[in-house]
């Protein structure tokens, strides 16, 4: 079974926060047996066992990073999209005590069933399970995971925020010199969206934008496209170049998201009186990547391919057309046998000196 970009991302954010939590497991461990054998200390306690800390802890960090976090990650990506982020505290906070709940009783009567052998009664393991619960190390783990939890929300909404993996690459300083890539760019934009906001007023529009721009985002994803930027009603999308080319994403972004437009239409048609389409253009070539600000960072590219890219655009009203792509874009996307090629010609372009051949596609089957 093939699995969506969508549900990869998702694996991956689970993954991240189960690696993480293990790690965290083990060295609150190594760190209990450190201060227990300190010369601060009078002893470590009889009831903890290094070697049977460690797997404990090690089960805990991975039922909790399976648990919670596909908890979090799931309801953050589906729930807390359209919520403040306090929604999003409290109800964390209440799926924490939950799961923190769970978690401590299952692996604190395994402990004491450890402890306490094969032969020990239900009774006697689930009365030492409640002992070891019942105690001040228990109140500091509750509030450590608390805080580790809530961190953990904390960086899924800031990593939504900046996009998919733009967050690592931040932190592991990838764009920090920059550096030239190879990629696609399309300008996404929403046809007559002058008429529309005065038609419907500002309130009504802001609504339509953001229904609009969830309802495809999973569309994009699933194409491999990185939202680079929201401009107005106009969405700019960016591939690596081999992202682009491969399963002609680059092309079937577009005509999947027209698709899904058109399957939602009862629900614009009902709610706003219209039904929203888009007209874009696809160019690809060369950019500079790099961070830039001060009080304020970003990761930004900068280069032609941009501004030829709108450009090009900008063309659809004026051949009425849905999409455009330039040559050089269209000639290397591979597994393109779906799409008809129309050209349009060489034309020129608003601000450019040389002139540049564009085409419209048509989906055959």
């Amino acid at each position: 079974m093939k699995l969506s970009p969508q549900l990869k991302i998702n694996l991956k954010k689970v993954a991240v926060i189960t690696c993480c939590y293990i790690l965290f497991n083990l060295f609150i461990t190594f760190f209990i047996n450190a201060i227990l054998n300190s010369p601060f200390s009078l002893g470590p306690s009889p009831l903890f066992i290094f070697k049977s800390g460690l797997i404990t802890n090690t089960i805990s960090g991975i039922v909790g990073g399976i648990l919670g976090g596909t908890s979090l990650v799931l309801i953050n990506s589906r729930l807390f999209q359209k919520k403040s982020f306090r929604y999003a505290l409290f109800t964390t906070a209440y799926l924490y005590v939950l799961v923190f709940s769970l978690i401590t009783i299952s692996t604190n009567w395994f402990f004491a069933y450890g402890q306490l052998g094969n032969s020990a009664t239900i009774l006697k393991v689930t009365y030492l399970a409640f002992e070891l619960m019942v105690n001040q190390s228990l109140i500091a783990f509750f509030i450590i995971w608390g805080g580790v939890t809530l961190l953990t929300l904390f960086l899924l909404q800031v990593n939504d925020k900046f996009g998919p993996g733009i967050l690592l690459k931040f932190i592991m300083g990838k764009y920090y010199q920059p550096k030239k890539e190879e990629r696609f760019f399309m300008f996404l934009d929403m046809k007559s969206s002058t008429t529309i906001a005065e038609k419907i007023g500002n309130e009504w529009y802001f609504s339509l934008l953001s229904n609009l721009f969830s309802h495809i985002t999973n569309t994009i994803l699933n194409h491999e496209g990185e939202i680079y930027q929201y401009v107005g009603d106009e969405i700019v999308i960016s591939w690596p170049l081999k992202k682009g080319i491969k399963n002609a994403n680059s092309l079937n972004c577009f005509t999947q998201i027209q698709k899904k437009l058109l399957e939602l239409a009862p629900f614009y048609e009902k709610k706003y009186g219209l039904t929203p389409q888009f007209k874009a253009g696809l160019h690809y070539g060369q950019v500079m990547a790099g961070e830039i600000g001060v009080i304020k960072r970003d990761i930004i590219y900068s280069g032609d391919v941009l501004n030829t890219a709108a450009r090009i655009q900008e063309q659809c009203n004026v051949y009425d057309v849905d999409f455009l792509v330039s040559d050089d874009a269209f000639n290397l996307i591979q597994d393109k046998d779906n799409y008809k090629l129309i050209p349009i010609g060489s034309i020129e372009l608003r601000g450019k000196e040389q002139k540049i051949s564009i085409n419209t596609v048509k989906l055959i089957n």
